[in-house]
């Protein structure tokens, strides 16, 4: 079996990346946080990306992952300063590395990283680091309300040339509004939704006065130009599973897109080259679908195309806005 190096503990605060900057084992996190999870600095210009606060907060999340709470809080001390009991009552989610045998024992997956020379060690801490930032998104996460406010603007623009509506339950018809009056109705609804959270947020009162109206016409929270009050620390969502393989498939495609697979000497087995293949077996891998996911061909023949097809259907898409609990960033 193939081996992995293990990663020293960096015992770095998350502000502290910097630190982590040597750390060979960190090479491809490093090159993926950077593009999608990047810190911004204030220049005289603006807002402008910088180094991912990222690799420190997935570095210390893998040191601690088979830690006890209280061991837990004693490596937090120069950064949580409140007791241990309010320590505990922290939601808390332990990085999962469970398929790490899984990783290391799929052959053909194992074949794949090497015809592309990736370090199988440095590769491994990639796929933890991107697998343990999509459940941070993913699975109980808070929700920006600012995107729900967006999707009523969406659908009242859509909702003026509708000529029915269909309402689902559990992704099953349960009933069709076609009736035009009923229609302008919602509609007109929907408008004043919008049309007095507009009037309030753009009128000359001091934030407590708006944010008292807002509460008083059950808005409370849509408040402009402070991102914290507009994500909802006690509504929580979990991402449909599809949603969650495809921001996966676009992490690891930029990883791997500049990248060319060679072929292996002395290899008597047929390896795979292709890269959608490659992110097919890691999403069996870490748990996001079946076995299906791991064969390159069907039981006929035919190439597995499952990953593409998936993709394909959300190509006008735009990726649901959520929060991450530990990487402190908006996806």
């Amino acid at each position: 079996m193939y081996q992995i190096e293990e990663l020293p503990d960096l015992k770095v605060a998350w502000h502290e990346s910097y630190k982590c900057f040597n750390e060979p084992l960190l090479e491809y996190v490093w090159e993926v946080a950077n593009q999608f999870l990047p810190d911004y600095a204030e220049t005289d210009t603006g807002m402008i990306p910088v180094e991912s606060s990222a690799p420190a907060i997935f570095a210390n999340r893998y040191a601690e992952r088979n830690l006890s709470v209280e061991e837990r809080y004693e490596r937090s001390k120069d950064t949580f300063k409140g007791t241990l009991e309010e320590y505990k009552k922290r939601e808390y989610r332990k990085l999962d590395d469970s398929f790490k045998e899984k990783f290391l024992t799929n052959e053909d997956l194992q074949n794949t990283i090497e015809a592309y020379k990736l370090d199988v060690s440095k590769f491994w801490y990639l796929l933890l680091f991107i697998y343990d930032f999509i459940e941070d998104i993913g699975t109980n996460a808070p929700t920006l309300n600012k995107s729900v406010l967006e999707d009523f603007s969406y659908f009242h623009a859509n909702l003026l040339e509708a000529t029915n509506i269909i309402l689902k339950k559990n992704n099953k018809k349960s009933y069709v509004i076609e009736r035009e009056d009923t229609i302008r109705i919602i509609q007109a609804a929907l408008q004043h939704f919008v049309n007095t959270y507009s009037d309030i947020i753009h009128s000359e009162q001091d934030r407590e006065a708006m944010i008292k109206q807002l509460k008083e016409i059950g808005l409370e929270g849509f408040i402009r130009n402070d991102l914290s009050s507009k994500i909802s620390f006690t509504d929580k969502f979990s991402l449909d599973i599809s949603y969650k393989k495809w921001k996966f498939t676009d992490m690891f495609l930029f990883f791997i897109e500049r990248r060319k697979a060679t072929t292996i000497p002395n290899k008597k087995v047929k390896v795979s080259k292709d890269k959608m293949m490659l992110v097919s077996r890691l999403i069996y891998t870490v748990g996001y679908d079946g076995k299906r996911y791991n064969e390159e061909y069907d039981s006929e023949g035919n190439k597995n195309r499952m990953l593409s097809n998936l993709l394909r259907r959300y190509k006008n898409e735009k990726f649901p806005s959520v929060i991450a609990n530990n990487y402190m960033v908006v996806s």
